[in-house]
Parts: structure tokens; C-alpha cells; sequence
């Protein structure tokens, strides 16, 4: 018994080594998943069109326009109907109806008054089938099809176009994420370094070698440091939830960001091949290939054909139809059948006002798409100059941000050396501290606005989408 409960006790200690063993192993695995599961551009790019709403609706809008196209070409296609009446009657027209239908009206029946005044309760029932089909309708359903298809198109560019802004929304906060988050540490840097000033400025004040005034701006330094810092950690929430609000998720706080290295070492490359280009250029680039100035182009072509669909209301039609009948006293058995052929032509000479408001309306929406075109126009001009003039202005301002940097460096680290044999004092350490605190700021922000400004051309020309190798 004891050996049995020895062997008992090393068995569950080697499930227990084993256990243990995986969990480690578990443990490791999850801790490297987590330290290189850095969302990256083009992941959230992706996470962007598979769960935004927007987005989502926009899809949906675009197989509604399908399927409205679908009905319009549909209406060329003949209607059939059939239908199964029961009638029970003594009315005497419809009982001898009824009679004459069902094929058994006799002499007796009709020499005898009294049967055709009064008559029983007649019963019958009733099928039919019935073919219509519109011969010639003044170009009503052909240009209501056109319309359609041209809507499904606009819809479909309007799709296309909602993708792209979308793409360029994430794009900028995405890269909004990781300049607040730099802002962050540069600050929280600067903050400390400004933090051991003020310490050691105090000290010289309280042994008499500095005056109060001069501790005092260290202090200064030092508190609106701090302010900048909690504003700087305002702005990464911000942008945090803006991010999660494109994305459909939420991005956490302590979540990372990839650094898209690829996206600001093509801004360069692209930035010198579409400023080579032109803003002419541009401009022709994004009439051609916006979605949106499509949309719009597409929308006057609707327009125009709704136009003529509204004068199909003056013009006669010509329809056909075909009827099958079959009447019996029962179901049981074959009924008397019959069959009828109708050729209608009709014009609706005068219906009040509707034909020719109707016809007014559809010009006044054809002007009004002519001038969203004019206007869009205009704007894609303005949106392509203020565009690459922005790109271009934030690559020059990056190259000097870059040597104000090290300018500002090599004389932060002159008067800190200078600060140390007692050659300068504080003063002079804080002026360069502060310099070289807005200048690394500076940087930044014109790094970032760089890559931004280049999508927003991209966006603007309409060669923004997921595929560029940018987004790799």
C-alpha cells in the first residue's frame, strides 16, 4: 500500500514537472507574441476596410444600386398571373355569366323567365393565366435601365472613393499615434533633464552663487515642461480613439505601433517623382482617376438620361396581353376554356401638371449635377496645389529641422561641457535646452507632416490605395 501510494505521489509529480514545463513554454511564446505584435499600417489599414461601418454601409450601397439595376432591366421581361376564383351567387347576371362560362346553358334555361330572373345559387371556379408584356413605352424603361446602370457605376466609384478616404484617414492617425507618442518621450526627456536643472539651480541659490530670479526660470522650465508633457499624453489618447473609431477596435494604451519606415523613405522618392510630374499633370491625373469626379460625371450622365425618361410621359403606349380562362363547376374535372387576345394603345393626353413638372424636375437635377461637377472641378485644382505646395514645403523644412538639430546638439554639449569647469552658468544651459527642446519638437512634427502631406496627395490624385508598396 505504501509502495502504491509512493508510485501515486511520483506520478503526479512528473504530470505536475510537465505541467509546469508547458506553461513555461506557453508563457514564453505568449510573452514574444506580445513583444512583436506591433500593429502595423497596413494591418490597420486592413482591420479599417473589414470593420468600419461606414465603410460597411458603403458596400451595401453599392450591391442596393445592383440589384435596382437588375429591376430596371427586369421591366423587359413579360408579367404572367394566374389566379383561382370560387364564386357562389343568385345575382342574375352573374349566375347566367357564370352559365355561359361554364358552357351548360340549355334551351330549357332560356324559355324559362322565372330560372333567369330568380335563379339557385350558381357556384363556379374560375382559372386564369394571364400574359402582359409593354410593346412600346416612349423610352420609359430604356433610359430608366440606363439610369440604373449609371447609378450602379456612380455607386460603385462612390464605394471606391469612401475606401480611399478611408485608407488616408487611418493612414494620418495611425501616424498622429506615433508623433504623439514620440512627442511623449521627448518631452518626458526633456522634463527630467529640466527637473535635475532646477535641483541643481536651487542648490546655487541657497549657497548664495545664483540669483533667485535665475532659479526661478529653471523652475519656470521645469512646471511648463510638465504642462507640455500632459498635453502631450492628451493628444495620444485623442489619437488613440481616433484610430480605434476607424478601426472598429479599440487601440489600447500600451499598445505598440510599427514604425512605418518604408512609407516616410518612399515620401522622398515619390514626392520627386510627382513633383517632376507637375501640378498640370496632377490635376489630369486625379480628373482621370478620382473616384469621386467620377461619381459626379457618372451622376450627369443619370441625369441626363432621367431626362429623357421624363419625356417618355408625353408619348402613347403600346401594350399586349393574353388570357387563358377556365370555368367548372368543380375541381375534379376540365372546365370549358377559353382564351383572349388584347391589343391596347393609350396616350395620356393630360394628367394635370405631373408629365411636364415631372419633365421640369429632371432638367432642374441635370443643372444641379453640372454644377457639382463645376465645383468639384475647382476644388480638385485647389486640393492638388495646396497639396504638393505642402509636401514640397515640409521636405525643405525637414532638411533644415535636420541641421538645426545637430546644430542645436553640438551647442547643448559645449555649454553643458563649459557648465561643468564654471566657465558659463545655468542660464546659458537652459537657453540651449530650450533650443534644443523646440528644434527636436519641430522635427518631428515636420517628419510626420511630411507623410502625411504625401498621402493627401496620393489621396487627392486618386492613387491612394491598399496595394502600394508603402502600405507593405
Amino acid at each position: 500500500m505504501n509502495r502504491a501510494l509512493r508510485d501515486g505521489r511520483e506520478k503526479k509529480g512528473i504530470q505536475a514537472f510537465w505541467l509546469s514545463g508547458v506553461l513555461c513554454v506557453l508563457g514564453v511564446l505568449f510573452l514574444s507574441a506580445e513583444k512583436g505584435s506591433a500593429l502595423t499600417l497596413g494591418q490597420a489599414i486592413d482591420l479599417a476596410l473589414g470593420n468600419n461601418p461606414s465603410q460597411k454601409s458603403a458596400n451595401l450601397e453599392e450591391k442596393l444600386a445592383h440589384s435596382q439595376k437588375i429591376a430596371a432591366w427586369g421591366s423587359y421581361l413579360p408579367s404572367l398571373a394566374v389566379s383561382e376564383t370560387y364564386i357562389n351567387t343568385n345575382n342574375p347576371l352573374t349566375a347566367f355569366g357564370i352559365l355561359l362560362n361554364e358552357g351548360i346553358v340549355s334551351q330549357s334555361t332560356l324559355s324559362n323567365i322565372n330560372n333567369l330572373d330568380n335563379p339557385s345559387y350558381t357556384q363556379t371556379f374560375g382559372f386564369a393565366a394571364t400574359v402582359s408584356e409593354t410593346v412600346y413605352d416612349g423610352g420609359n424603361r430604356y433610359y430608366g435601365a440606363r439610369a440604373a446602370a449609371g447609378e450602379e457605376s456612380r455607386s460603385r466609384d462612390l464605394s471606391r472613393w469612401k475606401k480611399e478616404t478611408l485608407i488616408y484617414d487611418v493612414t494620418r492617425a495611425y501616424l498622429g499615434i506615433l508623433l504623439a507618442d514620440r512627442r511623449v518621450a521627448v518631452v518626458s526627456e526633456e522634463l527630467a533633464a529640466s527637473n535635475a536643472d532646477e535641483t541643481t539651480a536651487r542648490e546655487q541659490w541657497v549657497r548664495g552663487k545664483l540669483l533667485r530670479s535665475d532659479y526661478l526660470r529653471a523652475k519656470v522650465r521645469a512646471t511648463r515642461l510638465a504642462v507640455e508633457l500632459l498635453k502631450s499624453r492628451r493628444d495620444a489618447r485623442l489619437a488613440r480613439l481616433e484610430l480605434s473609431r476607424l478601426l472598429g477596435r479599440k487601440i489600447l494604451p500600451g499598445e505598440s505601433l510599427e514604425q512605418p519606415v518604408r512609407l516616410f523613405d518612399a515620401s522622398v522618392v515619390l514626392l520627386g517623382e510627382l513633383s517632376r510630374k507637375g501640378e498640370p499633370a496632377l490635376v489630369d491625373q486625379a480628373l482621370r482617376q478620382r473616384p469621386d469626379y467620377q461619381a459626379v460625371s457618372q451622376e450627369v450622365r443619370v441625369r441626363d438620361r432621367q431626362v429623357h425618361q421624363a419625356l417618355s410621359g408625353f408619348l402613347p403606349q403600346v401594350t399586349a396581353q393574353g388570357i387563358y380562362n377556365e370555368y367548372n363547376e368543380g375541381l375534379s374535372a376540365w372546365g370549358k376554356q377559353s382564351y383572349t387576345a388584347l391589343g391596347q394603345v393609350s396616350w395620356n393626353l393630360l394628367n394635370g401638371l405631373g408629365n411636364m413638372e415631372g419633365r421640369q424636375q429632371a432638367k432642374l437635377r441635370l443643372r444641379m449635377a453640372l454644377y457639382r461637377k463645376e465645383d468639384l472641378t475647382r476644388q480638385l485644382r485647389y486640393e492638388v496645389s495646396r497639396s504638393l505646395t505642402t509636401a514640397l514645403v515640409a521636405r525643405e523644412a525637414l532638411k533644415a529641422d535636420r541641421q538645426a538639430v545637430l546644430q542645436a546638439r553640438e551647442a547643448l554639449h559645449i555649454v553643458r561641457a563649459r557648465y561643468k569647469v564654471g566657465l558659463t552658468d545655468v542660464v546659458q544651459v537652459l537657453h540651449s535646452e530650450a533650443r534644443y527642446h523646440d528644434v527636436r519638437l519641430q522635427e518631428l512634427a515636420d517628419r510626420y507632416r511630411l507623410e502625411e502631406s504625401l498621402s493627401n496627395l496620393l489621396w487627392v490624385t486618386g492613387g491612394l490605395h491598399r496595394n502600394l508598396p508603402i502600405f507593405d
